[in-house]
């Protein structure tokens, strides 16, 4: 554990975290290609958490916000912040914000997607309640999108 070591840590945090926000998950992975200790690099991230320059919870707000306007829904953001070893309690507080209207966002997907009628053939139905499923939403809100 050199000095040096420390300060390409260091750099390489400070570069990867003005870029945009991440996890402390995302960031051990990033950082275990650097021939250093892991230990160091443990250390360094918790420096960074305990001084707020990162923050999970930033992070989980950020991944709600993008994939909120990408269409996506709650249990593909949920799915997301799992892998990144966010806390469940949060990232259920985060999505059940009042700002995100779940419900109306699966029925502009579906519209965006297939358009304003909706389908007559079984098929069809059952090919676009896939497609909500694979994008995240649940059951009660694919069954909205088709009212």
């Amino acid at each position: 554990m050199s000095d040096n070591d420390a300060k390409i840590i260091r750099h390489k945090l400070t570069r990867l975290l003005s870029r945009r926000e991440h996890s402390q998950t995302e960031l051990r992975k990033k950082l275990s290609d650097l021939d250093v200790d892991m230990t160091l690099v443990d250390d360094t991230i918790a420096k960074f958490a305990k001084k707020d320059i990162q923050s999970d919870t930033r992070y989980a707000e950020a991944v709600v916000r993008t994939a909120y306007r990408k269409g996506k829904g709650p249990v593909f953001i949920e799915r997301t912040l799992y892998n990144h070893d966010i806390d469940l309690q949060r990232v259920r507080m985060l999505v059940n914000d009042d700002s995100f209207d779940w419900f109306e966002s699966s029925k502009a997907v579906r519209m965006k997607r297939f358009g304003d009628p909706l389908p007559d053939d079984w098929t069809d139905k059952q090919k676009q309640m896939r497609f909500l499923q694979y994008r995240g939403f649940t059951q009660e809100q694919i069954k909205y999108a088709f009212e």
